[in-house]
């Protein structure tokens, strides 16, 4: 498939890898890694599997309007998605595909559809993995399966449209999940790692710092706040997610994961990197998920509201 995607960071490089190992046609949109890109190719680490790989992708600055791709990813921080709508808009396709945190994904997917001039599809995605590009190179943070979780924003995804998605992504070690209402999923997924990102600036990106009762900390905020997104109406997303955050077994297992990932490298990955390479987003998404709250009175978060502070100012 003809596939074009804007965003080449952490996330983007990797989902690129992935569409480059299934054997399709990418072009990626790059301005500040054009150089890199262009001369070494994209050039993935990956640390927990020890391995290097170098994909060789089409490499432009702008997009070519006048191509038709099967295939339009935009894989972005939530604020930076808003700024590519235009372009998106207008770009030659049937099917955009934005991936990443996106708590205004009404929004894009209204904006879209009022300014293309032909008829598309909009699905959001998340992908569930991590790092951080430095000196030419991405350093990826990833399970043995690398998951992308697809939907409509309020509705599950076009089965045309996820089918496709699926075929673009037929390389071992990636597989999709669909889900049908990946507004929720944001939420939710904000009300996971929030607390964490949190804590993290509370250590100054060292999560060996972090003691018993901040990770307790962590996970009390977190329940709080899917008592509160309940309570609004929003199911839970993925189903059954908020019994990890309600104590019992599930609840012990969950804070010895947090446990382990602030002491081993998985944590500086998935969590201390996006919270210093993302701290723009991370306050983007406290001043979204605020605004919700503020026109959807529900119970108190006194934990959340005290972990607040720790976001920097800047």
């Amino acid at each position: 498939m003809k596939i074009l995607v804007f965003g080449v960071g952490a996330i983007g490089s990797l989902l690129i890898h992935f569409l480059c190992k299934a054997g399709n046609d990418v072009t990626v949109v790059a301005r500040s890694t054009y150089d890199e890109l262009k001369s070494n190719g994209l050039v993935i680490e990956h640390v927990l599997q020890k391995k290097t790989t170098t994909d060789r992708p089409a490499v432009v600055k702008e997009a070519d309007m006048s191509q038709h791709y099967d295939i339009v990813f935009s894989v972005m921080q939530g604020q930076q998605q808003l700024s590519l709508l235009d372009t998106l808009s207008a770009v030659n396709t049937r099917l955009i595909v934005m991936v990443g945190n996106n708590p205004e994904c009404d929004r894009c997917e209204s904006y879209i559809k009022e300014h293309s001039t032909t008829k598309k599809v909009v699905l959001f995605g998340f992908q569930n993995s991590a790092g951080h590009r430095e000196k030419g190179r991405t350093f990826a943070g990833v399970l043995p399966t690398t998951e992308l979780v697809l939907g409509g924003a309020h509705a599950p995804s076009d089965p045309k449209a996820a089918a496709r998605v699926k075929r673009a992504f037929a390389a071992k070690g990636y597989k999709v999940t669909e889900v049908d209402d990946m507004y929720a999923y944001y939420m939710y997924h904000i009300a996971e790692i929030m607390p964490y990102i949190l804590m993290s600036y509370k250590a100054e990106y060292d999560l060996k710092r972090l003691k018993r009762s901040d990770i307790k900390q962590m996970i009390k905020a977190t329940g709080e706040c899917f008592h509160y997104l309940k309570g609004a109406g929003i199911k839970v997303m993925p189903p059954k997610e908020d019994g990890f955050y309600s104590g019992g077994i599930k609840g012990t297992g969950m804070y010895l994961l947090y446990r382990i990932m602030s002491r081993t490298i998985l944590g500086d990955l998935m969590v201390a990197d996006h919270a210093r390479n993302g701290i723009s987003e991370n306050r983007y998404l406290d001043s979204e998920f605020e605004k919700f709250r503020s026109a959807h009175k529900g119970t108190p978060m006194p934990t959340w509201d005290g972990m607040r502070k720790y976001l920097p100012k800047q």
